[in-house]
Order: C-alpha cells, then sequence, then structure tokens
C-alpha cells in the first residue's frame, strides 16, 4: 500500500512538471514579471516589414496627437515613411502583461489617445547605407541601445548625418494574427485596457496606416536608404533572445518631382 502510495505522488508530481514546462503554462506574470524558467522571444516579420512601404504626405494641426506627442517636429505638412510593423513571440512563454494600469515601469497613459502606451516598444532607424553598415559592424546586439557602446554609436551616427531620423514607437500589445505552427488555435490577449500580451506563435500587428506608424523625411534627398526596425531595444521586457529583435530594408527614395509624388521602392 505504501509503495502504491509513493508511486501516485511520484505521477502527480511528474505530470506537474511536463505540464510546467510547456508553453501554455504561466511563466510571466502581470507586467512581464518573470516567475518561470521560459522566456518570451520577440521578433519583427520581415515580411510584414517589406510587404508594405509607401510615402504620404499629410498635414498635422496643432491639436492632433501625432504633433502633441512628438512624432513630428510641428504641425503643418509633413513628408511620411510609412511601414507595416509586426511582432511575433516565437519564444517558449507568453509576453504577459494584462491590465497595464499597474505597470508604471512600462506603460504611460496617453491624455491624447486616452489609453496605456508602452514606452520604446519599437525604435524605428532610417539609416544611409554606409551608416548602417558601421552600426551593423560595431554594435552589440546582446546589449541595449540606450547605454554603452550602442548609445555611442547612435549619438555619433545621428550627429554626424548617417543615423537620418529615428522615432521611438510606444504600442498596446495583443494578439492580432496566428504565427507559425506552435500558435494556439485562439487568440488569449485582445484588449488594450485590460489584457495586454502576445502569445506563444501569435503577433501582434500595427498597420501602416496607424497613427505614429512612421518616419518623418520630410526634405530628405533622393538617394538609398535602410529603413531599420528594432522591437524591445531597451530591453525593458524579459527575452531569452535579445539578438534576433532587428529587422532591415533597403529602400531607394524618390522625392515628389512636379506632379510626380514621392516614392520608395524597396530594393533588396
Amino acid at each position: 500500500m505504501m509503495r502504491y502510495q509513493k508511486f501516485g505522488v511520484a505521477a502527480v508530481v511528474l505530470a506537474a512538471m511536463l505540464l510546467s514546462t510547456g508553453p501554455v503554462a504561466a511563466q510571466l506574470s502581470q507586467c512581464a514579471v518573470q516567475i518561470g524558467p521560459l522566456l518570451p522571444d520577440l521578433i519583427v516579420d520581415q515580411q510584414k516589414l517589406v510587404s508594405q512601404i509607401f510615402v504620404s504626405e499629410e498635414q498635422f494641426n496643432n491639436n492632433d496627437c501625432t504633433v502633441v506627442e512628438g512624432c513630428v517636429t510641428k504641425a503643418g505638412k509633413h513628408t511620411l515613411l510609412r511601414f507595416n510593423t509586426s511582432t511575433a513571440n516565437v519564444g517558449e512563454a507568453d509576453l504577459v502583461i494584462g491590465d497595464p494600469g499597474p505597470c508604471l515601469s512600462l506603460f504611460h497613459f496617453s491624455e491624447c489617445h486616452q489609453h496605456y502606451h508602452f514606452e520604446n516598444f519599437a525604435d524605428y532607424r532610417l539609416w544611409t547605407m554606409p551608416g548602417y553598415a558601421k552600426w551593423v559592424a560595431k554594435r552589440k546586439v546582446e546589449e541595449r541601445i540606450d547605454s554603452g557602446v550602442n548609445a555611442e554609436l547612435l549619438a555619433a551616427a545621428q550627429a554626424n548625418g548617417e543615423l537620418v531620423v529615428g522615432h521611438k514607437q510606444g504600442f498596446c500589445m495583443v494578439d492580432s494574427y496566428k504565427f507559425g505552427p506552435n500558435g494556439s488555435p485562439t487568440a488569449k490577449y485582445k484588449s488594450c485596457a485590460d489584457n495586454q500580451g502576445i502569445s506563444v506563435g501569435w503577433s501582434d500587428e500595427y498597420g501602416s496606416n496607424l497613427a505614429g506608424q512612421f518616419v518623418q523625411i520630410t526634405g530628405l534627398r533622393d538617394g538609398d536608404f535602410v529603413l531599420e526596425n528594432q522591437v524591445n531595444p531597451i530591453q525593458a521586457l524579459p527575452e531569452s533572445d535579445y539578438t534576433n529583435n532587428f529587422a532591415a530594408v533597403k529602400l531607394r527614395y524618390t522625392s515628389r518631382h512636379g506632379k510626380l509624388p514621392a516614392t520608395a521602392e524597396v530594393i533588396e
């Protein structure tokens, strides 16, 4: 009888251990606090980035959220390079936020949009071709961008004009569409208000038409450039791998000439 009882307890413990290692087990608690050994792994969907890049000319008033939140330099007419951003979770654990209200170190409440924005979820950069080559050669992909070598490189590139423009974008994170074979059949995180996150095998998508989903290129000269998109650039969210948080695309920009609109053509 005692032997049977011991086997039963061992079986229960083993089952619990097996269940706890699956991606459905809670590895992060609210506000992305790590409570288990497994972690999310965020990447930028390169195909989505390349799929929709275009130039638009848009007028902004002083009270537009785009102006109020500093997404453009000032009110008026601006030339924008718009694009799609999709962030997929290819890790072994959900990225769990839940209600963003208590997550004061990660979110701020946007008075203009009337909902919470994650600070520095993505960093958008437009580079000259030589500038991007230097950045790739010298950056530390495993380190955050706001300190050390990376911060020095970005500051120098911006000062000498090799980093043409940079834009930090805040996000609300939800399951937008299934990404790859490992995702659950249905979305789990659906609400910017009280249930944010990105499930394993799902992606959060910000369409090119949304506010802030651009870099301002007013006055940009014609030429070849690199658009770079980095998710989680200051590593505020726990991940198993920070080295795969980058995506980039080479573009040929032609400014407006008479009645011909400005264009951006993907060249690689």
